[in-house]
């Protein structure tokens, strides 16, 4: 597998993973929030902090339903888009300065043409693909003629379409392709997650990194999305939000800053318990392979040139001496010293 770089980290196996904290349109067009959350995110430990970019006209007919579970289920989508206050070039340009003056990389998802463009001017080092617009081959071509990363999520796809799709973007220029497993269900709940799927996809494109963007409730622990990381996600994506209890489409299923923390302490501490691959006893294990392992003892006085027979020996710790392993060479040998009862054996004791 060839690691992805976005910035100045590098995304694949053996790699710390990459955590996106998801502001989308949280903000609701309020620059200052969005700051504010760019500083929490880094804050929380996040690597990336990554916003939406899209205009409710370009996204969605004027009566396409909305489908997600909250208060605005009964709205349409061109409804709840339009009220989400939009930025435009400027904003989008206060917004990566305060990302780099505060020393976090800033992404956005383009929903349309001329997002790419703005932020691919803008200096943005990769584009995410939202998973609904998996498909949506003339933004698949836009994102992958810039050269530049993509993350492409794969919700409610099939492997067929994924590998349709990653064909597609390698063909119009993109070689840096990190994929996210993603349930498209807003929330997901955690019957659904099936985060096994993950290593399915791994084994499906073991040639690029698989990643986790996380949709289900956030619970004290941060369970899901932190054991994303143990299936082997490279790259983590949660929503974000200062304040569940704000009025909207995504705060109640987001990650508040501390709750993001605790999902960035999980991850770092996972990673670290996952270790090295290789078998083999360890430096930490040494003291206790010498004193808690086994030795072979005389159970009774063995007088010099006895014969020694299995019931004159019995097993015990330390495992300085002789090993139980060793007991067939061992048995029938002749004791060339007295050897007092419980006493470790080693081999000059014996000829």
């Amino acid at each position: 597998m060839e690691p992805v770089r976005i910035g100045s980290k590098l995304i694949g196996s053996g790699f710390p993973t990459f955590i996106v904290a998801e502001a989308g349109v949280n903000h609701k067009g309020s620059l200052e929030a969005a700051k504010r959350m760019i500083d929490e995110a880094r804050r929380a430990g996040a690597d990336a902090v990554k916003f939406q970019t899209y205009k409710a006209e370009k996204l969605v007919t004027k009566t396409a339903p909305a489908f997600w579970d909250d208060i605005q289920s009964t709205a349409t989508q061109y409804a709840v888009y339009k009220r989400s206050g939009q930025f435009g070039e400027a904003e989008y340009r206060a917004l990566f300065t305060h990302a780099e003056n505060v020393g976090i990389t800033c992404l956005s998802t383009p929903f349309d043409l001329e997002a790419v463009r703005m932020l691919d001017g803008l200096g943005v080092p990769a584009f995410k693909v939202a998973s609904a617009d998996l498909t949506n081959y003339p933004l698949l071509r836009a994102v992958a003629k810039t050269g530049k990363p993509v993350i492409l999520s794969t919700g409610a796809s099939t492997l067929v379409e994924v590998q349709a799709s990653v064909d597609f973007l390698h063909r119009h220029g993109c070689s840096d392709i990190v994929l996210l497993y993603a349930v498209l269900s807003y929330p997901t709940p955690i019957e659904t997650v099936n985060l096994r799927r993950i290593q399915t996809l791994q084994a499906e494109f073991p040639d690029m990194p698989v990643g986790f963007s996380d949709h289900s409730l956030p619970d004290p622990c941060m369970v899901v999305p932190s054991l994303a990381v143990a299936l082997g996600a490279a790259l983590v994506e949660k929503h974000f939000t200062l304040d569940r209890g704000l009025p909207g489409d995504d705060h109640y299923l987001s990650a508040e800053p501390e709750q993001f923390a605790v999902m960035v302490r999980n991850i770092r501490a996972i990673e670290t318990a996952l270790g090295d691959p290789s078998f083999g006893y360890q430096a930490a294990e040494e003291e206790a392979r010498r004193f808690a392992r086994r030795s072979i003892v005389s159970a009774v006085f063995i007088p010099m040139g006895t014969r020694i027979t299995m019931d004159m020996l019995i097993m015990k710790r330390p495992g300085t001496g002789i090993s139980p392993a060793e007991l067939p060479q061992l048995v029938g040998r002749t004791a060339t010293v007295d050897i007092q009862p419980d006493t470790v054996l080693n081999w000059d004791m014996v000829d």
